[in-house]
């Protein structure tokens, strides 16, 4: 079967015809990592994968494995020019981003990043609430309250939060929850 057949019987023919199959492959990389991370940390792989899905635009823009744009707060650093929405205005200023040694890596670096500092507050709400029924409410609170740090795009969350919910997404995790 090729990489992304299971991805694509999950979601049946036509709807994967919205995503070419570079997407495809990389949306099942992508879900893989993202459940590790979720059995490992707790954070949620439809997050996860949403996120990578924008801050790498689908695994075609990563430098030292950083698909998350996790900022350096050291000297392993790898620098290049990103868009921040700075002051009602995009501007593209050159920043240095953390490397990883793999994609596996950036992916629990993420978790642990979402789960303290600025968003300690809201990590605990979500763990409060991620079990109850309405799950993807409480997975939506979430998500819109790291987005005000976590990016300057002021449509951040609502990207995030469309994907998470996607059919995509969702096969794609499925999908990488049967091969473990």
């Amino acid at each position: 079967m090729e990489p992304h057949g299971v991805l694509a019987d999950l979601l049946g023919r036509g709807d994967t015809a919205m995503l070419t199959p570079a997407q495809l492959s990389a949306l099942q990389t992508m879900a893989t990592a993202a459940v590790a991370a979720m059995r490992a940390t707790g954070c949620p792989a439809r997050l996860s994968t949403a996120q990578c899905i924008v801050e790498s635009d689908w695994l075609t823009r990563y430098p030292d494995h950083n698909v998350f744009g996790i900022k350096a707060t050291d000297s392993n650093a790898s620098y290049c020019f990103t868009q921040e929405f700075e002051d009602g205005t995009w501007r593209n200023p050159e920043c240095g981003f953390q490397n990883y040694p793999d994609m596996a890596a950036c992916f629990a670096a993420h978790a642990r990043l979402l789960q303290g500092g600025v968003y300690a507050a809201a990590w605990k709400r979500y763990q409060l609430n991620r079990t109850n029924p309405r799950f993807l409410a409480a997975l939506d609170t979430y998500i819109t309250d790291i987005s005000a740090h976590y990016a300057t795009d002021p449509d951040y969350a609502s990207k995030i939060i469309t994907l998470a919910h996607g059919p995509h997404v969702a096969a794609a995790i499925a999908a990488a929850r049967g091969q473990a």
